[in-house]
């Protein structure tokens, strides 16, 4: 059986995943499955917790249905979610790309959406501290982890970006993006609301 390539495209709500992940399935052919909304289409979703405003996801019964289009499947896969990169077995993984933030910028992007105050600084602070390319690392080889700057390129360029890297089929040599030391990053945590 051979299987097609697959590529995780991940981040942290507000990067940029799912749109980037539609532009570069029309460039590669290839199909994409946007988690979240195949989560809820497919009856994958279990409870919600309000509390976090978010939804509880079967992960078992979703890992096996995405295993099954990647093994019917003679076309690319493009799987996009903030937690693509927890179940699809390494592998199974052509390259991981993380799609990183400035979360100066980030913040906007999210109060947008009109998340709650507490889940914008959930999601903040993981972007700041590189939570999901520190998980993407303990699960995936370093050589198929490849994170992305979307800061200040339309969607369009990044996916063009990540196109480039793909078809040339380039190992990462990116460093890891460090926001913690930027001074914008302190000026963002001095605005934090205090919570006590």
């Amino acid at each position: 059986m051979t299987i097609p390539p697959v590529y995780i495209v991940t981040g942290t709500p507000g990067t940029g995943k799912t749109t980037v992940s539609t532009i570069l399935s029309e460039k590669l052919g290839a199909r994409h499955i946007e988690l979240s909304k195949f989560s809820i289409e497919n009856g994958y979703v279990i409870e919600d917790d309000v509390e976090r405003d978010t939804k509880v996801v079967d992960m078992d019964a979703l890992e096996s249905a995405v295993r099954d289009i990647i093994e019917k499947s003679v076309s690319p896969i493009i799987i996009d979610g903030h937690y693509a990169h927890e179940f699809i077995e390494e592998p199974l993984i052509s390259f991981l790309f993380v799609l990183r933030k400035r979360p100066w910028d980030l913040k906007s992007v999210l109060e947008a959406r009109q998340y709650s105050s507490e889940k914008v600084w959930e999601n903040l602070e993981s972007e700041i501290m590189g939570v999901i390319t520190g998980e993407a690392l303990e699960l995936v080889p370093s050589s198929k982890v490849i994170e992305v700057d979307t800061s200040g390129q339309s969607p369009q360029e990044t996916a063009s970006q990540i196109h480039c890297m793909i078809e040339s089929g380039a190992a990462p040599g990116n460093p890891i993006i460090d926001w913690v030391a930027h001074p914008e990053t302190l000026r963002l945590l001095l605005s934090r609301p205090c919570t006590l």
